[in-house]
Parts: structure tokens; C-alpha cells; sequence
């Protein structure tokens, strides 16, 4: 990827998680690269192009960070709470989750942009089961229901848990919240 296209990606993404997708604008990172709006409309003609990059790279880099913490050797719970560390680090840097965000402007994408950001939760869903099947199997972690809606149940916690967590409490009320969860989950 070049390296124009690097800055804008990476503008963008902090821009959004910061400010919202309908707050941010291609005059915002024209002034934050330092390029005219035209080269971002070179690389990305309209917003949903630009939009449909950022969900398509959050699903690798995030989809590899999350796939490495529940490969790893850890028992569930202590998964679950790496993977809220994710969310932690987010609120820490005043950056919300990318899917989260878009996913409050959804009225306002394109079709294509909701089938990737659909594709993006499902995988992330996909991924967070892995951990959930691991503490049934080994009796750390108790699902009452399906492990794919606790894994929903989880990811979707912890989205609106930042979020309430930025607004009120920061990072120790988002710690209390995420460990109170995986208790009542553990064995």
C-alpha cells in the first residue's frame, strides 16, 4: 500500500474513532496529512471507498490480534479478559472501536459498506467463540446458551461498555464492568 494512502487510512481511522464517521470530513485529512482534497479523492473517490478500506482493514489487523489471543495457551477467562484489554486500550487512547462507531452511523452507508461491516462483526463473533468453546471444553466457562450468542454477547458488551466508559468512569469502571461479566461466566 502506498504510503499517501497509509496516511489517509490511518487519519481517517483516528479521526472516526475520535470524533464519529459523520463528523469527519475529507477537509479534516486534507489538513491532518497536509495533501489537497483531490489526492484523497484520487485514492478514494467517495467516502464509502474510503469507509469499505478502514472496515476491510480493521477485520485483518484486529481479526490477527484477537486470533492470536485466543490461540494462545491461556485458560478462557484470562482470553476474555486479553480481548477486553483490546476495548481497554481503545478507551486508554480515546479511540472507540472502529466497528462500533461506523456501526452507530449505520443508517448513513452504502450497501456494500454494511455487508463488510456484517462481515466484520461475524467474523469478530467467530473469533470470540474460539474462547468461549475452549472454557466450556476445559469447565472454566459456563455458556447457559449457544457459544456464538454469548461470543455476540460479549463483543457487543464491550462496545457498548467503552462507550459508557468514556462517557462515565474511564477505564476503571470499563475494568469492573468487563471482570463482573467473565465472573459470572467462570466455574
Amino acid at each position: 500500500m502506498n504510503d499517501t494512502r497509509t496516511k489517509i487510512l490511518d487519519v481517517a481511522e483516528d479521526l472516526i474513532q475520535r470524533v464519529g464517521l459523520n463528523a469527519m470530513s475529507y477537509q479534516h485529512i486534507s489538513d491532518a496529512v497536509g495533501i489537497r482534497k483531490a489526492s484523497i479523492h484520487h485514492h478514494f473517490p467517495k467516502k464509502e471507498n474510503l469507509i469499505d478500506a478502514l472496515l476491510r482493514r480493521c477485520q485483518v489487523a484486529y481479526g490477527e490480534n484477537y486470533l492470536t489471543i485466543v490461540e494462545s495457551s491461556a485458560s478462557a477467562p484470562e482470553k476474555l479478559r486479553q480481548l477486553a484489554g483490546v476495548f481497554e486500550e481503545g478507551l486508554k487512547n480515546r479511540k472507540l472501536c472502529l466497528v462500533g462507531t461506523i456501526s452507530a452511523d449505520l443508517n448513513t452507508l452504502g450497501k456494500e459498506s454494511r455487508l463488510i461491516l456484517e462481515d466484520t462483526i461475524q467474523k469478530t463473533v467467530d473469533v470470540f467463540s474460539v474462547a468461549f468453546l475452549q472454557g466450556v471444553a476445559e469447565g472454566t466457562l459456563a455458556c447457559p446458551c449457544k457459544v456464538e450468542d454469548t461470543a455476540y454477547a460479549f463483543f457487543t458488551f464491550l462496545l457498548g461498555t467503552q462507550i459508557a466508559a468514556r462517557a462515565h468512569g474511564g477505564t476503571s469502571a470499563f475494568q469492573r464492568a468487563t471482570e463482573s461479566l467473565i465472573c459470572c461466566w467462570a466455574r
